[in-house]
C-alpha cells in the first residue's frame, strides 16, 4: 500500500516522510528526487522542455514506480509539489489517478497552515530559503495561490506541519494505524 504524501513545495512533505518511514521502519520514495535522478536538475528540465512535458514525465515516472512497487508493503511516496494540479488534459489517465490519489484513505495533503494567507506566506518564505531553486517571491506567490486553492478543495486527511515534526509523525502514524485497522476489520477472512 502507498502512503502519499501531497501539497506545495515547502509544507514539510520529505522531512515527515523521512522520519515517518524510520519511525515504523518503511522505504519512502521522493518523487522530485527520482526525477532528478532520471532527468536532471528539474527547473533545467522545465526551460529545455516547458512544463507541461515535464508534468508528462513526472507522471510517467510516478507510474513506472507504482507499476513496480510491492502493493502487499507499505512504503511513502512524497509527490512533487505540483503533482495534483497539473491539467488535466497532460494524460488520459491522469484525472482517474489523481481521483484516486485523493480519495485514498492513506493520502495526506500536508500544508503548514490551515489559513490561506498564513500558508501562502510560510510556502513563499520556504520555497525562497531553498538554494537550488531559481526563482522570486512574486512567482512562488503567484504559484502557491494557485495551487493552494487546488490543494484545499481535495477530500483526503490534513495534516498540519507547523509544529515539530516528531509530533507531526505521531499524529500521521496514529491516523494510519485507525485507518488500517478499520481496512482490515472489512477484508473479508
Amino acid at each position: 500500500m502507498l502512503i502519499h504524501f501531497i501539497g506545495p513545495g515547502g509544507a514539510g512533505k520529505t522531512t515527515t516522510a523521512k522520519m515517518l518511514s524510520k519511525q515504523i521502519y518503511i522505504d519512502y520514495m521522493d518523487l522530485d528526487e527520482v526525477f532528478m535522478e532520471i532527468e536532471g536538475d528539474i527547473s533545467e528540465y522545465i526551460d529545455r522542455n516547458g512544463y507541461i512535458n515535464y508534468a508528462k514525465r513526472n507522471l510517467e515516472i510516478y507510474l513506472s514506480l507504482k507499476k513496480n512497487f510491492n502493493p502487499d508493503k507499505l512504503m511513502i511516496m512524497v509527490c512533487s509539489s505540483g503533482f495534483m494540479t497539473y491539467p488535466e488534459d497532460i494524460s488520459a489517465n491522469y484525472h482517474h489517478i489523481k481521483k484516486q490519489i485523493e480519495n485514498d484513505s492513506l493520502t495526506f495533503l500536508l500544508l503548514p497552515s490551515f489559513d490561506f494567507e498564513t500558508c501562502v506566506n510560510l510556502i513563499v518564505e520556504r520555497q525562497l530559503q531553498r538554494s537550488y531553486l531559481i526563482t522570486n517571491k512574486e512567482k512562488e506567490e503567484f504559484k502557491i495561490r494557485k495551487r493552494l486553492i487546488q490543494y484545499l478543495n481535495l477530500s483526503c486527511s490534513r495534516i498540519l506541519t507547523n509544529e515539530d515534526t516528531k509530533i507531526v509523525v505521531n499524529k500521521i502514524q496514529n491516523i494510519m494505524n485507525h485507518k488500517l485497522k478499520n481496512e482490515y476489520k472489512k477484508t473479508p477472512p
